[in-house]
């Protein structure tokens, strides 16, 4: 229970230093107790609201993961912020007023989050003494281009500075990939030494980028 704690924590933590997306509140305490996690949010005029999730280890919605928890604070965020200015909040009231969702959400946002963190070895999806590949590779910058799509700007050994488009949805659908897809273990397949050809196939040989040497599309290699 408590690595599950810790995981959800590590998700929300995106909410400490920015609001709620559309409801104003950031996260100021992470409380997991018997079968809940207990969480407070205040405003920027000490408005403070407590707010109860479920947390109950091979359940749902703790068996969808923990990520299933952001999607679950910011609609539970949204709806206080529309009906009620303060005060505590238990289960029973999110459930019945039906605003938890019942799938994990992934929003634009989250994809991007995701992948920044993946690669630069943040401990929220590598243990903490795991680095991703510094051998192979440094994140230095991203950008994002459009709909689904990240550039990311890294530093090889040999190769100096190159880009690399990636997509956060799936090509075919255009749905959302799932927050945890690929990213840090992909790239480094595409960058080992032995297949260097994987990469170089994905080289767009017409495309200037005045931040880096080469520039390479991955949005649809999986």
């Amino acid at each position: 229970m408590e690595r599950e704690a810790t995981e959800i924590l590590l998700a929300l933590r995106r909410l400490v230093a920015a609001p709620v997306p559309g409801a104003f509140w950031r996260l100021r305490a992470f409380l997991p107790v018997s079968e809940l996690i207990r969480v407070r949010l205040e405003d920027d005029v000490s408005r403070a609201v407590l707010i109860e999730l479920p947390h109950r280890p091979g359940v749902a919605p703790t068996s969808l993961g923990f990520w299933w928890y952001v999607g679950g604070l910011r609609g539970a965020a949204r709806w206080v912020a529309d009906n009620t200015e303060a005060g505590a909040l238990d289960l029973g009231t999110f459930t019945a007023a039906g605003v938890l969702p019942e799938v994990v959400e992934v929003t634009t946002d989250d994809g991007l989050d995701y992948v920044v963190a993946d690669l630069f070895g943040d401990p929220y999806w590598h243990a903490p003494a795991a680095t991703v590949a510094p051998d192979l590779y440094h994140l230095v910058g991203f950008d994002t281009r459009h709909h689904g799509v990240a550039r990311l700007y890294c530093a090889l050994p040999e190769r100096g500075f190159i880009e690399i488009d990636v997509g956060t949805t799936d090509p075919e659908s255009g749905a959302f990939r799932p927050v945890g897809w690929w990213a840090s273990t992909k790239l480094i397949a595409l960058l080992n030494r032995e297949v260097s050809e994987s990469l170089d196939a994905l080289r767009v040989p017409e495309a200037e980028d005045p931040y880096c040497n080469a520039v390479y599309d991955a949005t649809s290699w999986s």
